[in-house]
């Protein structure tokens, strides 16, 4: 059984009457590079965000939750443990989140059996799906291999980037956001190899007395090449005659400084995905955190929370009906500081009544205590 099969898709005729938003040009060229969202991916700081942000996203539990209880033995919750047999869950929400992010949307497919349950969640390549408008709402058009299959907002997890295409209604890549800086540092990137893969300066002269024919500097060139040229005649002392002069000329590296222009580029790339530049290894600046449950913290808030709402919000489609359920992410690992100071906030709660001893423990990940007064 193929991977199409096990999708079930219900194959329809599309004609020429659904009008499709037509998504904007793929490639752009900037500073005489294209700009894609293969080449960005060549871009150390870009990628790094990209990596950073998913697999922040992909390591977080997701539990089910009603009016605030969380509730441990829904099938819903199994199937977050166990999204499908091609993929597993961490897998699943990490490529999700970098296909939203570097190709402006995720798609995940919701399979669902008889009485509408969900039973597998299937991630779809962006590149395969459009969104056909037609009279009193839309659906998504999935095409593999020349085949078109139909997919109803409700079947279709769709988790846009912060910037839409209006052409499209699509999610906009990062990687369209920022264009110039990538199209930048690719050009910079480019300049760098073609100096020491081509030579941009020579690294020695020899000057003679007299003007000479270009048969003449030829022949000159190749008989001083022959003679103190390759891994044989290395360290020799070399012998120059008929008025001619030895000169060896330096490297110049402020030729090839291009620190100035990378750190501006992933300082420009950090302040769009709202991370502070060290974490995407920014040598020129440092954590300036005082401590560690602030540095989650915020960057909980600026650059996590945004995507953590916007999959909560579309998750809402797994639950068949409207009933109070809701899946939620548990970011509470990222709040929490170091290990003494964790410590002492819990002593501080147990002894104030506000938390058991076993909740304390809970929160820690530890197996409760038995016969214990709380």
């Amino acid at each position: 059984m193929g991977f199409w099969d096990f999708l079930n898709f219900k194959k329809r005729d599309f004609t020429d009457h659904y009008a499709p938003f037509t998504q904007a040009n793929f490639f752009n060229e900037n500073a005489g590079q294209i700009v894609s969202s293969v080449t960005a991916m060549q871009v150390p700081p870009y990628a790094s965000a990209i990596n950073l942000l998913s697999s922040s996203l992909a390591k977080l539990s997701i539990h089910v939750e009603k009016d605030g209880k969380q509730i441990d033995n829904h099938p819903i919750k199994r199937l977050f443990e166990n999204p499908s047999e091609f993929l597993d869950s961490y897998t699943l929400f990490q490529q999700s989140e970098m296909n939203r992010l570097n190709e402006g949307n995720a798609y995940v497919y919701i399979q669902r059996n008889n009485t509408g349950s969900a039973e597998n969640l299937l991630l779809i390549n962006p590149s395969f799906v459009n969104i056909m408008i037609e009279k009193g709402g839309y659906h998504y058009q999935v095409t593999n291999n020349g085949d078109s299959f139909e997919v109803f907002p409700r079947d279709m997890i769709h988790v846009k980037s912060p910037v839409l295409d209006m052409n499209s209604l699509k999610g906009l890549g990062y990687y369209k956001i920022l264009e110039r800086q990538i199209g930048l540092w690719l050009a910079a990137q480019s300049h760098q190899n073609n100096y020491f893969a081509l030579g941009s300066n020579p690294n020695s002269v020899i000057e003679t007395p007299e003007k000479l024919s270009p048969e003449k500097r030829e022949m000159v060139r190749e008989a001083w090449e022959k003679l103190n040229g390759g891994p044989t005649n290395r360290h020799r002392v070399a012998v120059v005659d008929a008025g001619m002069k030895y000169q060896k000329m330096g490297f110049n590296f402020q030729e090839l400084e291009m620190n100035v222009l990378f750190d501006s580029v992933t300082k420009q790339i950090a302040s769009v995905f709202n991370v502070a530049p060290y974490m995407l290894g920014h040598e020129g600046t440092g954590n300036t955190y005082t401590n560690v449950e602030t540095q989650n913290m915020n960057f909980l808030q600026q650059a996590l929370m945004p995507s953590i709402v916007a999959w909560e919000h579309q998750l809402k489609k797994l639950f068949v009906k409207d009933d109070g359920h809701r899946a939620k992410f548990n970011y509470e690992t990222l709040l929490r500081a170091d290990s003494k100071t964790r410590a002492e906030r819990i002593k501080t709660l147990v002894d104030a009544k506000v938390m058991t001893i076993n909740e304390g423990r809970q929160y820690e990940g530890l197996s409760p205590m038995e016969n214990i007064e709380e």
